[in-house]
């Protein structure tokens, strides 16, 4: 498995590359949490959950390295579980950049 450090050398969001797979799977995170902003769950939920079934093949590296840069850009934040394992939820003080970067636009900066 990759560390985060080389899962950051191969992906940027604010860079937008249609071959980086942790990218595609980043910006489904992200639509799947825009959607709904309450959500909170681990590598296997997300896995399970939050992709679109016909992603389901994604491979759970693709996802922990998307996982990783989210939280590195602060898209996300993480919760340290009693059995090691993380739960990721939706930085809401982030929505702004995370719906630049799936293409919505600001509710809340409509009218200005």
């Amino acid at each position: 498995m990759l560390n985060a450090s080389e899962c950051m050398n191969q992906s940027d969001p604010r860079r937008p590359d249609s071959e980086d797979p942790n990218l595609e799977v980043s910006l489904k995170i992200l639509r799947y949490l825009e959607k709904n902003p309450n959500a909170a769950d681990t590598v296997d939920g997300i896995l399970e959950w939050w992709l679109p079934k016909q992603s389901i093949a994604e491979q759970e590296e693709v996802v922990q390295c998307a996982l990783d840069l989210l939280v590195q850009r602060k898209l996300l934040l993480t919760t340290q579980l009693s059995d090691a394992r993380k739960h990721y939820r939706l930085n809401k003080e982030s929505m702004h950049e995370i719906r630049e970067l799936i293409g919505r636009p600001d509710i809340s900066q409509e009218g200005k």
